[in-house]
């Protein structure tokens, strides 16, 4: 009797060491997934990851990241076997951060092609994903069991870094009108704006340069050239993934030059010389990307001279006659192209 109490015995034993890593076994590992993008993006991304990650028997909870960044990953302390960040939102380089949920190491770092469409960067996402969770699980399997140890408080990662303000050197050709019909000349810009956000703040330098034509009144004629230059704060929104509007108002001052070329008969030639006159300056444009980092320019501005001048012929009595008077308002046009000097980027250390 006492013999078959000693089998039944260990007959329990044996079950019970067989059952509990079958229990365990069929609760799969937890792979969260936080998309950035539209409803359509979080959509398709949870269809793309469920279906490819089947055959790896984990369970998938794709969530909408809220327009959030990647350091979402970093505050996040849900157990399970993995953790991704994926930023499909328009006008942003499509990326896919893959990291463990245990370790917050990364996995997989990449960035996809930018000219993908949505449909196409969401199955290359979703294979980046479901490939780094194959490899976790196998490394996990052929790790050796490792002692416990006592429970150490975890440091908190540094989230990575995000990028502060983007800047843009411009060249441009451009067409004023002062007065006299339409002129040509030539200037470069430096362009600065904040952060990739749909509606973000910037500025716009710029110098331009005119040269010297020839303007004719009252039977004589003088040389006429300009040289500018005009600051501008600016406010931008993306209107496409490859459109940028932008829109600013400003000051900036011109150094006019006449020089008299030819006085009229019975006239005294005496040239004024050079002036700096004081302007204010409002821009309206677009940056149309033609390439990686290279955007087509357009824009149209008006200035406003806030100092007005009238050129006078004087006769040898003493008397003036008006011979020339630059526009107070001017439109000016502007065509060119814009590339990217690169970004800015701050790593910001999280708070234990």
């Amino acid at each position: 009797m006492k013999a078959a109490r000693q089998a039944c015995a260990v007959v329990v034993v044996a079950a019970c060491s067989v059952a509990r890593p079958l229990c365990a076994a069929g609760t799969p590992p937890i792979v969260r997934v936080y998309v950035a993008g539209s409803s359509e993006a979080v959509s398709g991304s949870r269809d793309a990851i469920q279906e490819l990650c089947s055959r790896s028997n984990v369970a998938v909870v794709v969530r909408d990241a809220a327009g959030a960044d990647e350091a979402l990953l970093a505050t996040s302390r849900s157990p399970g076997l993995a953790e991704a960040y994926v930023d499909l939102r328009p006008g942003t380089p499509p990326r896919v951060v893959v990291v463990d949920a245990e370790t917050r190491q990364d996995l997989e770092r990449r960035t996809l092609p930018e000219h993908a469409s949505l449909e196409i960067s969401i199955e290359t996402m979703a294979q980046v994903v479901c490939s780094a969770v194959e490899s976790s699980l196998a490394a996990r399997a052929a790790a050796p069991p490792t002692p416990a140890r006592a429970s150490e408080p975890a440091s908190r990662p540094r989230p990575a870094p995000a990028e502060r303000w983007e800047s843009r050197a411009s060249v441009f050709a451009s067409a004023v009108n002062f007065g006299a019909g339409f002129r040509a000349g030539a200037g470069l810009a430096l362009g600065v704006s904040a952060s990739r956000a749909p509606v973000r703040l910037g500025s716009f330098f710029s110098v331009s340069g005119f040269p010297a034509t020839d303007v004719e009144g009252a039977g004589g004629a003088a040389s006429f050239g300009l040289f500018g230059a005009r600051a501008l704060p600016t406010l931008e929104w993306q209107v496409s993934s490859s459109v940028v509007g932008f829109a600013g108002v400003g000051l900036g001052a011109d150094w006019v030059r006449i020089k008299s070329e030819r006085p009229p008969p019975g006239a005294v030639s005496n040239s004024p010389g050079s002036t700096i006159d004081p302007m204010a300056c409002g821009m309206l444009g677009l940056r149309l990307r033609v390439a990686h980092g290279v955007a087509a320019l357009l824009a149209l501005d008006a200035d406003l001279d806030l100092a007005r001048h009238r050129y006078l012929i004087e006769s040898p009595d003493g008397t003036g006659q008006p011979f020339f008077e630059p526009n107070r308002v001017r439109p000016v046009a502007l065509v060119g192209l814009s590339v990217s000097l690169g970004s800015s980027r701050e790593t910001s250390e999280a708070r234990p």
